[in-house]
């Protein structure tokens, strides 16, 4: 069995010692109600700033801002929202929180996709029960948190409860800020498929196909982002799981540790949209009541035809602990696409595939490298 090392072990540190407690930075309350805040398009039939609407007592100040919506029998509508006050500096932040009440009439599921501007997906929270206020959060990957897209946050997109066509009610939103908890963790990079060597068969060494077309190596299309060559993946009609790792908890011995995976895309042509998710898939031996599947949100990419764009997706590894550490155990990565149907077959390119882990943990710097 082949091991390999890394090559990349990049000590990123973005949480000041001492720091206790979590900062927050406001966005709004709705408590200007000369401020036109208002979500529309898609499912919205109607928005605005009320001060105690339906009789209920906002979460924080006087007013909340209703929203109104209805599917009307087609899911997946989209709306959005700017902000009246101009551009919001959220440097630094790693979650968009905000207080959400759904009235006891809601219809469906209780949920809100939130989405920033370029394909910044920040993914669904979902309320656990109407009649309260809650709050929800959308986690921000500490790589958009630190970049400079983020000192001009003024628009906010996404989807109330799309789910299903049936969908509808009233809620009310208060309090929306971002959040930089206490005690976030520090991580270094770890390179794990560069993607640089073929198998046998022609597939890049440590990945086959999934639903997909069985994947290659790159023919220069692109200066690889990493060593001397990248993935070729296909699109598919729709969303399918596209490729998926072969072997990867012979590749390496910290799964049990990981808390992101990264890699970067290029969309080898021009699509409508184009999206990504990732899956960590465990088992033990080939007893199929072992397996647990746990996903990630979905990224986009579509509009990127020429430069690599870094994709990161948290993950949460905590369900795959008693997998990990058998001694049958296995883990599999699993890469999803999903684009119109009008766009399959076009090239999507991948490379500098990596994984952070804490940083201290095992050192594994004499593994031999793919």
């Amino acid at each position: 069995m082949k091991r390999f090392t890394f090559i990349l072990a990049l000590t990123i540190c973005l949480t000041p010692m001492g720091f206790a407690q979590d900062e927050i930075i406001p966005i709004t309350s709705f408590e200007n109600l000369d401020e036109d805040w208002t979500y529309s398009g898609g499912s919205i039939l109607l928005s605005f700033v009320e001060e105690q609407p339906g009789g209920i007592a906002a979460s924080d100040g006087n007013a909340a801002l209703v929203v109104n919506y209805d599917n009307a029998g087609s899911a997946w509508q989209y709306a959005s929202m700017s902000f009246p006050v101009g551009e919001i500096d959220l440097t630094g932040m790693r979650e968009i929180r905000m207080d959400v009440y759904f009235t006891p009439d809601t219809v469906g599921d209780l949920s809100v996709r939130l989405d920033l501007a370029s394909g910044n997906i920040l993914g669904f929270a979902y309320a656990s029960t109407t009649g309260e206020w809650q709050t929800i959060s959308f986690p921000i990957d500490r790589k958009l948190s630190a970049s400079p897209f983020m000192q001009t946050v003024n628009w906010v997109g996404g989807f109330f409860g799309p789910e299903q066509g049936e969908n509808k009610g009233e809620m009310y939103i208060d309090n929306i800020r971002g959040v930089r908890p206490a005690g976030t963790v520090d991580v270094e990079e770890v390179l794990l498929y560069g993607f640089n060597e073929a198998t046998d068969t022609g597939e890049p060494v440590g990945w086959i196909a999934d639903e997909g077309i069985v994947p290659e190596l790159g023919d220069g299309e692109f200066t690889p982002k990493e060593g001397d060559n990248y993935m070729l993946m296909f699109s598919s009609a729709g969303y399918a799981w596209n490729v998926v790792t072969a072997d990867a908890i012979n590749d390496f011995n910290r799964w049990d540790e990981v808390q992101e995976v990264l890699f970067d895309v290029i969309a080898g042509d021009t699509f409508s949209w184009l999206q990504s998710r990732i899956a960590i898939v465990s088992g033990i031996g080939d007893d199929p009541e072992t397996e647990v599947t746990t996903e990630t949100k979905e990224l986009g990419y579509g509009a990127d035809t020429a430069e690599w764009r870094e994709l990161l997706f948290g993950v949460d590894m905590s369900s795959h602990l008693n997998n990990i550490n058998d001694p049958n155990g296995w883990v599999r990565v699993r890469i999803s696409t999903n684009n119109g149907a009008a766009d399959a077959g076009k090239f999507i390119f991948v490379d500098n595939f990596r994984i952070a882990v804490p940083v201290g943990g095992v050192d594994v710097s004499d593994w031999g490298l793919y």
